[in-house]
């Protein structure tokens, strides 16, 4: 027996050397130990022996092709004991994997294609029984016209693999549910902000998650089959969508129109795109790499891009050029991958996934960034604002100064003039009054003397205001109270009525014409009084001068007999009077003289 054993080891060993024993627990891949073929659809037994050749790799890798490949394994179940075993596909984006037995009968479809509903994990498995001490063979078929052909074969425990494959598809399931919040997140805030680099962000993200559920495997999984059938054929469309918006992106966030060379190469993408998504034909073989390839150009030239912006002073494209610097050692690696140069992606394939969520966490800062580097740029046009508004501020002052010094000359030239005009228009009226005087002076009626004294204080009352005026700073108002006591005070000294005696009550100021009118109407009625108010000189007469609301109230009264308004009426004095109050202050005159004599003058100012 012993003998018998050592037999069939040496048998196993040297004799298969290519067959693989389920009883074994195998890690690596199963491609090494089998045979392949890559060529037409159709062989017969005859055909299989002929063209099969051992292969060496643990992975292959044609990208897209339109190609069939053959795989031949042979088993030998060394135990004793009956063996289920899960033969795994590395890859979920595989659309037809077909199973057959030593004798060529199709047992079971698998893949993309031909996945049923209750398909429930990332890899495409086929379940094998192996009887004891038995030997067995099987040919696999594989084909994909819209994805790369890219895989590794592995045998593994069906309870061990679905507990692996359970806690790959959380750990995926969770960072695209990173990437979904952070695209929520960005079109929210582009509704939010009016920004159209959130926005398109936030479609990257769409797309990005898109590709990546079906390239994950979890669009097999968790969605209809009939729509990963259709789903399938839609590879080019995707890729293009995801090139598109991330140009879309990239030109807004690195603010393309202050740019002219980035703004033309983003918007020559958009157009290079458009054509291949019109022309290319999906079916064809080299459609796809094509696309491949323009996905490999782009993301270069965007970094570039990134880096040429950062030095043209975009601040923020710093977080650009290490965000997407992430994101771009993943495509290199699916590209490569998918262009059948190298087999990277079956010990990543998550990587872009990975890199996208880092990328987001470090675009969310770059927004917030951005926003701080306006921030900044506001302070710093503010700051400069500042200085502008104290700079013109310091030369309108000085301007104003200047303007004021000229005005103040301007005013006090006025003012001279005015003073000399007021000085000449004084002393015209003196020159006027001493005329008045020698010429009554050298009359001998006394009916004319008098005539002459009653124009002499007509006079006297308008040259005293000009008297008044040019005794202050003022030549626009005049105290009412002065002039009016100098008035009565020249008066009571012509008219000799010393024994009168007046009470005042004065509180304005009046404009030198209105204040002149004032003083003729005072000469006048306080010389009435004086002629035929009292009949020994003695009495007392009251002035009142005050505002009450919207109007000024001159009040003259004395303590005399009144008189006959009837008899004069007609007199000179009251009717010029009368005409001033009328004509000149558009005022109003009432007078009761049954008594006393009162007159109440009511003008506006």
């Amino acid at each position: 027996m012993k003998i018998l054993y050592i037999f069939l080891i040496f048998l196993k060993v040297f004799v298969y050397a290519e067959v693989i024993d389920p009883s074994l627990y195998h890690t690596n891949s199963l491609l090494p130990k089998s045979y392949i073929y890559i060529g037409k659809e159709k062989l017969n037994q005859d055909e299989l022996k002929n063209v099969f050749k051992p292969f060496s790799k643990e992975h292959l890798n044609i990208g897209v092709s339109h190609k069939y490949v053959w795989i031949k394994l042979d088993f030998y179940n060394s135990s004793k004991k009956d063996i289920k075993k899960i033969l795994v596909f590395s890859s979920p984006l595989l659309e037809d994997i077909s199973l057959f037995s030593q004798d060529l009968t199709l047992l079971k479809k698998n893949g993309m294609l031909y996945q049923n509903d209750k398909h429930s994990t990332i890899a495409y498995i086929f379940e094998l029984d192996f009887k004891p001490y038995s030997k067995s063979s099987y040919y696999l078929r594989v084909s994909s016209k819209y994805t790369p052909i890219d895989f590794s074969l592995y045998l593994k425990d069906k309870e061990s693999f679905f507990k692996k494959d359970r806690d790959r598809q959380f750990v995926d399931i969770l960072l695209l549910g990173c990437i979904l919040a952070m695209m929520l997140y960005s079109l929210l805030l582009s509704g939010y902000l009016r920004d159209k680099s959130f926005f398109y962000y936030g479609l990257y993200l769409f797309a990005l998650i898109y590709q990546q559920m079906t390239y994950l495997g979890i669009t097999q999984i968790y969605f209809p089959s009939e729509f990963i059938k259709v789903e399938a054929t839609y590879t080019i469309p995707k890729v293009l969508f995801l090139i598109l918006t991330s140009a879309l992106f990239a030109m807004h966030f690195l603010e393309y129109k202050k740019i002219k060379k980035i703004e033309v190469f983003y918007k020559s993408v958009i157009v290079v795109l458009g054509l291949e998504f019109l022309f290319l034909d999906p079916l064809k073989e080299y459609s796809l790499n094509i696309v491949i390839l323009t996905g490999a150009i782009f993301i270069l030239l965007n970094l570039l891009c990134g880096i040429y912006a950062y030095k043209k002073g975009v601040k923020q494209a710093r977080l650009f050029i290490l965000g997407f610097g992430i994101v771009f050692l993943s495509y290199i690696m699916i590209i490569i991958d998918a262009l059948g140069l190298a087999s990277v992606m079956v010990y990543f394939q998550n990587i872009l996934i990975w890199a996208t969520t880092i990328e987001a966490l470090v675009l969310s800062l770059a927004f917030a960034d951005r926003y701080l580097i306006l921030e900044n740029e506001k302070k710093e046009i503010d700051k400069k604002m500042l200085e502008e508004l104290k700079y013109r501020k310091k030369l309108v002052l000085e301007e104003v100064e200047i303007k004021t010094r000229q005005l103040n000359g301007a005013l006090k030239e006025k003012e001279l003039l005015l003073q000399e005009v007021h000085h000449r228009v004084k002393n015209n009226l003196q020159i006027i009054l001493s005329m008045i005087r020698l010429q009554s002076d050298l009359t001998p009626f006394r009916e004319v003397k008098d005539s002459f004294h009653i124009l002499e204080n007509r006079i006297n009352a308008i040259a005293k205001t000009y008297s008044v005026l040019l005794s202050k700073d003022s030549f626009d108002t005049i105290d009412m109270k002065e002039y009016i006591d100098e008035l009565i005070n020249d008066l009571v000294e012509v008219m000799g009525k010393d024994k009168i005696n007046f009470k005042k009550h004065i509180q304005m100021k009046l404009p030198i014409k209105k204040a002149v009118y004032i003083g003729l109407i005072l000469n006048e009625l306080i010389t009435n009084s004086f002629k035929y108010a009292f009949k020994d000189d003695k009495g007392e007469i009251e002035i009142k001068l005050y505002k009450s609301d919207d109007e000024n109230i001159l009040e003259i009264s004395d303590s005399g007999v009144g008189f006959d308004m009837d008899k004069k009426d007609n007199s000179l004095g009251l009717r010029l009077v009368k005409m001033i109050v009328k004509n000149q202050l558009k005022g109003s005159i009432t007078m009761d003289t049954s008594k006393q004599t009162k007159t109440i003058i009511r003008f506006r100012s």
